[in-house]
């Protein structure tokens, strides 16, 4: 029995505390409207903006002094729609970005007499959207940043009883003050120190409602029916409680939603028949009606039809009046109606419901597009959510990303527009692009501007170029592998390669597109050619990867091997001098001058060449002397030359060992015993090139060994030789 009184208690303490409303006095709530205005004077869609931006954030602009940005920043949508979440939504950059950009058009006080339509292709996921972001807005509004409050009426009666009379329509307690008297009661209630905030509630849209809106006839016959019994403000107001709007979809207050199913009971009024009889025997018949609609329940709260289908196209023509004007008739009393409203759509309905409605009705329909996923990593979010976030140790880096890659070329329009006005001739770009540019496109729609584009391109990619090409994205993620296709097709391919010895790897991924799914499944989804460039754009990568990790020359070493080419320049072959940049003793020899001289011209030079070019960096070098210099490494000449060293250093040390079966063999058998046996410096490039791989580019031993095993079948330094 103790630990039965335990959990009790236990259970009592915590629903009381986070499940019991509080009713405060109407004096109380003015006192807590003086301390935080903002907070309290907000209607539905200050509140539904506010919980936007407080989970979302103000984004990241990864790129702030980019003076071309147009603003298409990271934002990261996961409290709103994965946290918590059964069956969590994926927000890609594009569609944050927009439904960012329709919640501050929200606050901004565009809100009014709209319907919110979110059209979108079948499994892009348009209910899971939609529930979760309800979900998120219950929660908000359940917490103290994101309250709001009603009016609870607690009317005295006969024998000293009062009489709880909930406002059905939720209103707002500050409508309670009658619209002529609001300005300047506002006035004088926000302290003097609050010039600046009493301004913009003056001035600015956004509160237009505290200066416009009335209370429900309810409250106002409630409010006007005492006056005149009581003739005091004080007793009346003292009738008045306040307390937290509870936002409840399953009860189905301040948040309804209907399904297509669901059945209209075509109630034009409702009341409650016990409240309608204390109030006529307080104040006689019908001097105050309990009567008011069902969209009451939803007033300064969330109207939603899932989808509009069946009954639900019936209740949005019916909604015509109510969005257009804000006004609702029940029987001989005119209802004000400020809700949200959502609605989902298939792109099929849309047509049968432009047929229906009436031309003022089309003006306040708002369509928002819900796409399928267009950004390649968060196709590969909604992989891991599913399948787990183990599955990357099934695969070679880049290659799961790859797979959403081709998912996602056939979402895209192969021909843009905006794409070609920008860069004409594609063409020069195919070791890392299709023909079509959807892999630049995509890397854009994640908000990258890739490193492999020329200077002249990057300095065209202007604002108003990039405003076209992210537009030209709300034409595309209507076709191709819908998003349960997309894990279908995922599931089947990592069952079909994830349990095999070796790394899931590019072959795998192209051996499956072209050859393990047909027609009925969509092959020809994906556009002609993508998989083979694909596959050169992964070619050239890894290589380099391959030739990075190769890379056996630190800075501080290129450094000293210029400073001491430097200083030879000016002394003949046959000298041996200290260099007074280094400290080091060098052999001046025609040896010495065609191995550097070779790397920084990136050819390979004969005697006379060498010599040459020994000779012409001499002049230069006695240039900079004349002139004076403060330090060599400052200079211009060696910055070109260190550059040009580097650069071909990197490009020539790959070769003997890449092209050269022995190292393959090296590869092979690193971390066995046998790997002991073998040549020295085969051993020592083959260890320098698997831990750089590691440590740089997140393979692990396994991967490691596999793309160098890769990069040398495939002949890869001949491909892009």
């Amino acid at each position: 029995m103790e630990e039965t009184e335990k959990a009790l208690e236990s259970l009592r303490m915590e629903l009381e505390s986070k499940e019991k409303r509080t009713t405060l006095s109407f004096m109380e709530f003015l006192e807590i409207t003086r301390k935080e205005p903002e907070r309290v004077l907000r209607n539905i869609f200050q509140l539904f903006h506010d919980m936007i931006k407080s989970y979302a954030g103000e984004g990241v602009n990864e790129n702030p002094d980019d003076p071309e940005s147009i603003g298409f920043v990271k934002y990261d949508c996961s409290k709103i729609f994965i946290d918590g979440a059964d069956n969590p939504f994926f927000a890609d950059r594009l569609f944050a970005n927009r439904f960012i950009r329709q919640a501050e058009s929200l606050r901004q006080g565009s809100q009014q007499n709209r319907i919110y339509v979110y059209e979108g292709p079948h499994g892009c996921g348009k209910s899971t959207f939609l529930n979760n972001l309800l979900r998120t807005f219950e929660k908000y509004t359940n917490t103290a940043e994101g309250q709001s409050f009603e009016i609870f009426w607690e009317v005295d009666g006969e024998h000293a009883k009062k009489m709880g009379v909930p406002c059905p329509s939720h209103d707002h307690p500050i409508l309670l003050i009658p619209k002529s008297y609001r300005i300047d009661f506002l006035d004088k209630l926000l302290s003097k120190k609050m010039t600046e905030l009493k301004h913009k509630f003056s001035r600015e849209k956004e509160y237009e409602w505290l200066f416009k809106d009335e209370v429900c006839t309810i409250c106002k016959s409630l409010f006007g029916a005492l006056f005149d019994k009581l003739g005091s403000l004080d007793k009346v107001l003292g009738m008045v409680k306040v307390r937290p709007y509870k936002f409840d979809r399953r009860l189905g207050e301040g948040i309804s939603v209907f399904n297509p199913g669901d059945r209209s009971k075509r109630e034009i009024s409702l009341s409650d028949k016990q409240i309608q009889e204390k109030l006529d025997h307080i104040f006689g018949a019908n001097l105050v009606r309990y009567t008011f609609s069902p969209l009451a329940r939803t007033n300064n709260g969330i109207y939603v039809l899932m989808d509009i289908k069946s009954n639900n196209k019936e209740r949005l023509l019916e909604l015509h009046n109510v969005i257009s004007e804000g006004v609702h008739r029940v029987d001989s009393i005119e209802e004000r109606i400020n809700s949200l409203f959502f609605a989902l759509m298939n792109p099929e309905d849309k047509k049968s419901i432009d047929e229906k409605r009436t031309e003022s009705f089309q003006g306040r329909i708002q369509y928002n597009k819900i796409p399928y996923v267009m950004e390649v990593l968060t196709e590969v979010k909604i992989y891991r959510s599913i399948f787990g976030e183990e599955i990357d140790v099934k695969f070679l880096p880049r290659i799961l990303e790859n797979f959403a890659r081709v998912i996602i070329s056939s979402r895209m329009n192969t021909d843009c527009k905006p794409l070609k006005e920008w860069i004409p001739d594609i063409g020069k770009y195919k070791k890392y692009c299709d023909e079509n540019g959807l892999l630049l496109r995509m890397e854009i729609y994640g908000g990258t501007i890739p490193p492999w584009l020329s200077e002249e391109d990057k300095k065209k990619f202007a604002a108003k170029v990039r405003r076209k090409l992210i537009a030209e994205a709300e034409n595309e993620g209507d076709k191709g592998f819908s998003g349960r296709e997309s894990v279908r097709l995922f599931s089947d391919f990592f069952s079909r390669y994830g349990s095999r010895l070796n790394l899931i790897n590019m072959n795998n991924v192209s051996d499956y597109f072209k050859n393990r799914i047909g027609k009925n499944q969509g092959s020809e989804q994906i556009p002609p050619n993508f998989i083979g460039s694909l596959i050169n754009w992964y070619d050239y990568v890894v290589l380099n990867e391959v030739k990075e990790s190769l890379y056996f020359y630190n800075k501080e070493q290129l450094s000293e091997d210029i400073l001491n080419y430097l200083y030879a320049v000016n002394y003949d072959p046959g000298n041996k001098v200290k260099c007074k940049f280094t400290g080091k003793e060098i052999e001046v020899t025609v040896e010495f001058f065609k191995v550097i001289g070779g790397y920084i011209s990136g050819k390979q030079l004969d005697e006379s060449g060498a010599l040459d070019l020994a000779r012409i960096v001499q002049k230069k070098y006695t240039k900079i002397v004349a002139q004076g210099y403060k330090e060599i490494v400052e200079t211009d000449l060696y910055q070109e030359l260190l550059a040009s060293y580097a650069r071909n250093l990197k490009e020539k040390s790959f070769q003997p060992f890449l092209e050269n079966e022995n190292f393959h063999e090296a590869i092979k058998l690193f971390g066995t015993k046998e790997f002991d046996t073998l040549d020295t410096r085969l051993k020592e490039y083959a260890s320098y090139m698997i831990k750089n791989l590691a440590d740089k580019f997140n393979y692990t031993e396994q991967g490691a060994k596999e793309i160098g095993l890769y990069v040398i079948d495939r002949k890869l330094t001949k491909k892009f030789s």
